[in-house]
């Protein structure tokens, strides 16, 4: 059977994590960083330069973990302070509420990428669109709760009902060729 070696232990993720538990306290609220495990994988190339893997049962049982952020090497040396914050900071969004608690139907979960977890994201990177690559985008190690609130977008993509439902009708022919005239009038 062939070993794969090309990993090791690495803290600097978990530091990351760490800071930012102490400075966003209520934003990730049941966070367990002991239910998390660090590893760096070399020689892996990636978009992004850390990803998030779910423990499931068996393994779950000798690593009494929940969750495995992967740092990938190659791009995660590429990535300046700022750059590794703002990842790490997408990864912790990939979590859900919950995604620590056995009880929880939320445990040991990830994630897919939604309007509130974009919302979160873009609040603490300073309200700048497309974080990834835009300079301007800040640190969000560097703003505070009170920052971050008021940079959350007011308003939902998709307005819910009382019940929490969506409401959602078809999209006809007439929806469309209206909003044609209005764009090629602009």
């Amino acid at each position: 059977m062939a070993k794969f070696v090309d990993f090791y232990s690495d803290r600097e993720a978990q530091d990351i994590v760490e800071a930012f538990l102490e400075r966003f306290p209520t934003m990730f609220e049941g966070f367990d960083v002991a239910r998390i495990g660090f590893v760096t994988t070399k020689k892996k190339k990636a978009k992004y330069p850390i990803k998030v893997h779910s423990v499931k049962y068996p393994q779950s049982v000798w690593l009494s973990k929940a969750y495995i952020f992967e740092t990938l090497e190659v791009a995660w040396k590429k990535c300046d302070q700022k750059k590794k914050n703002m990842s790490v900071f997408r990864a912790m969004c990939a979590i859900p509420m919950g995604g620590f608690d056995e009880q929880s139907k939320a445990f040991g979960k990830v994630l897919q990428p939604d309007i509130k977890m974009f919302m979160k994201e873009y609040a603490a990177c300073g309200g700048v669109p497309n974080w990834e690559e835009n300079p301007s985008a800040k640190d969000p190690m560097s703003q505070t709760a009170e920052q971050v609130a008021k940079a959350v977008p007011v308003g939902e993509a998709i307005p819910e009902e009382d019940d929490g439902t969506v409401k959602r009708k078809a999209v006809t022919v007439g929806d469309v060729a209206s909003v044609s005239k209005t764009v090629s009038k602009t």
